[in-house]
């Protein structure tokens, strides 16, 4: 083919614009209607009927979105003899074999990754109408998968398009649309869990996205410069493929680093948006609005950092670490126990008293916390807060209902772990808070000698919002010991006061489903009989947990204590146990220490935190003066009442 020819007695060769899968991509000009297209060659591969089917997916996909402004037309497909490297028409086989030409809109200029960068409030423009783009894209069920500068188009007016569908998925589907497998992706924009090989989900796109307006900003996507030594596993000696292995790395296990003076207004949009956990990522709806809202301020500024962003109006923070630098242990220890307290001195002079803070008549701080069922206790967990210490993180899907834990990786070997949880009753009238923060009291509870333990509480409030933060070593240890420890739980605390001042918890947003535990009772998975087992459970008097998602009984005999609770985690290994079925649920027994055991009654299991698998569990613990065998038969037998009235629910 060469510029001039006429193709399917209607177009005119002008130019290669591109290259993709099939062949050369052309600009042509259409002799019917007087316009300029882009060809696009596609070649089926493999058996014949299937490729073809999967090949048409993708024009068929595009089909569906003709009339939307940001999504590139495609105007046919037209048939044509393939052709041999000599022209020779046909395979060499001597078969038919057909090149499938797809004719769309010519966007001048090809991809935005041939353009200079933009200011921050272009690249909202161009983000708020590819979001637009995406969601239309995702309210049919697809999600594309490869969204990247060079994917993206403008028009003479300006106009962004989306371009190629190749590596579009059907969301629930098994197969992708197009012939390109099922995970296609680019590292340097891809979400992690398409790295992974996880199943694409409306989510993956708009981390694209995300990465894709930092590119458009900076030139670059936020995946960080040169490497440090221990992310560079297993390198060859040879730099190229070093080089791409570090890329696939990195988009694996989700390493971001914004330029944040650089992306100005952007910030906190983006840092929503590259969230290494999907589940945690705004929609393309809510991108869409956030970032009209950038695009209209016409505000060029630098934004906020990690340190102000926190603080911006409009709404709760939602901003969270992307990376974070460990300090050293002596510098820990300076900045937890001084310099910290001095800021924190600082920042409670400049409380706002907005929402129901200050001003909140003491009614409507009881209700801070709400429906517990449907609270985002996570949005009291700040990994920014804690940065200073080391790389924090959210861990979403361990324990109760209740909880949510942030993990502080100080170094390779030493791992602070922060649990947040709800907490219901009043607080002790014996201690007053030794911190506010606006109308929120901090109190110091009794700790082990591992472990630092606050109570938050509304001042003069009835109990209906006890928040509980407790902090310990997950492994290895620190030098100042519980010390370090304190300092940690001090800046967790004040962080979740902060919130808890500006006004009642937001909600889960998507809900929990109406399968998850979360709508179960756990004190009625033990009626009366199936307690007997333990000799001299009070049975009458339990200790019963926030919403009804624990029950612990206490007996005379053994000093044996009984609780039963609901518990996310990884599924169960039986390393340490046995594995049995119990009325169809998986279930392993395992000794804890030397005078308690557990067994964990696997429920369902559900897609969570960064696409691994979770599981919801009702978690039975026994514990007392008994040999471990005998703690584990009570286990067991325990386990087997409450999987049977699970299984009758």
């Amino acid at each position: 083919m060469r510029s001039g020819d006429h193709f399917a007695d209607r177009y005119v060769l002008r130019e290669v614009i591109g290259a993709g899968r099939g062949g050369d991509v052309w600009l042509a000009h259409d002799t019917v209607v007087g316009q300029d297209v882009a060809l696009k060659p596609e070649l089926p591969e493999g058996d014949h009927e299937t490729a073809v089917l999967r090949l048409l997916g993708e024009p068929r996909a595009m089909a569906k979105f003709r009339d939307h402004p940001h999504v590139v037309t495609l105007f046919d497909v037209v048939t044509a003899p393939s052709r041999d490297d000599k022209g020779d028409e046909g395979d060499k086989d001597g078969g038919d074999a057909q090149t499938y030409w797809f004719v769309m809109e010519y966007v001048p200029g090809g991809g935005l990754d041939r353009q200079p960068t933009v200011t921050p409030v272009r690249a909202a423009r161009i983000g708020a109408q590819l979001a637009d783009a995406l969601a239309a894209l995702h309210e049919e069920g697809i999600v594309h998968c490869d969204v990247k500068p060079a994917n993206i188009g403008l028009t003479r007016r300006g106009t962004a398009k989306l371009l190629d569908f190749g590596a579009a998925y059907r969301v629930g589907g098994t197969d992708t649309i197009t012939v390109n497998g099922p995970f296609s992706y680019t590292p340097d924009y891809a979400a992690p869990e398409l790295a992974r090989g996880n199943v694409p989900r409306p989510a993956s796109d708009v981390f694209c996205l995300a990465a894709t307006l930092h590119a458009l900003v900076t030139g670059a996507p936020p995946r960080g410069g040169e490497p440090v030594e221990a992310e560079a596993p297993g390198r060859t000696g040879d730099a190229e493929e070093d080089a791409e292995r570090l890329r696939h790395w990195r988009a694996e296990h989700g390493v971001v680093e914004m330029d944040a003076d650089a992306v100005g207004p952007l910030y906190p949009v983006l840092a929503d948006m590259l969230r290494r956990d999907p589940g945690q990522r705004p929609t393309a709806t809510e991108v869409k609005r956030r970032l009209e809202a950038v695009a209209g301020s016409g505000a060029d500024a630098p934004g906020p950092g990690p340190d102000t962003a926190r603080d911006r109006p409009g709404g709760r923070r939602r901003w969270r670490p992307l990376t974070a630098v460990a300090l050293g242990l002596s510098a820990v220890l300076a900045l937890g126990l001084v310099v910290s307290q001095r800021g924190d001195d600082d920042k409670t002079g400049s409380r706002s008293e907005s929402g129901l803070g200050k001003n909140a008549p003491d009614g409507e701080r009881q209700a801070l916390i709400g429906d517990p069922h449907t609270a985002d206790v996570c949005e009291l967990a700040d990994p920014a807060a804690l940065a200073q210490f080391g790389t924090a993180e959210l861990d979403v899907d361990y324990g109760n209902f209740d909880r949510c834990d942030l993990l502080v990786r100080v170094d390779d070997k030493t791992r602070i772990d922060v649990s947040i949880r709800l907490r219901q009753g009043a607080p002790p009238e014996s201690s007053a808070p030794t911190t506010t923060v606006g109308k929120i009291g901090i109190r110091e509870e009794e700790s082990e000698s591992d472990e630092c333990r606050l109570l938050l509480a509304p001042l003069g409030g009835t109990g209906d919002s006890l928040v509980g933060v407790r902090v310990n070593m997950g492994d290895g240890s620190v030098a100042g010991g519980t010390a370090v420890l304190c300092a940690v739980a001090q800046k967790a605390a004040r962080s979740a006061a902060e919130d808890l001042d500006r006004g009642p918890l937001p909600r889960r947003s998507p809900g929990y489903p109406r399968t998850s535990l979360v709508w179960a009772n756990a004190c009625d998975l033990l009626d009366t009989k199936a307690l007997s087992v333990v000799p001299g459970l009070r049975t009458d008097v339990p200790d019963v947990g926030v919403a009804d998602w624990s029950c612990e009984w206490t007996s005379d005999v053994d000093e044996l204590d009984t609780e039963i609770t609901f518990f996310r985690d990884q599924p169960r290994s039986a390393k340490k146990g046995t594995t049995r079925t119990l009325s169809g649920y998986r279930t392993v027994v395992e000794p804890d220490d030397a005078d308690t055991c557990s067994a964990f009654v696997e429920y369902r299991r559900y897609t969570g935190q960064d696409s691994e698998t979770a599981a919801e569990m009702v978690r039975l613990d026994v514990s007392g003066k008994r040999p471990p065998d005998r703690l584990c038969g009570l286990a067991g037998d325990l386990a087997a009442s409450a999987a049977a009235a699970l299984r009758a629910r």
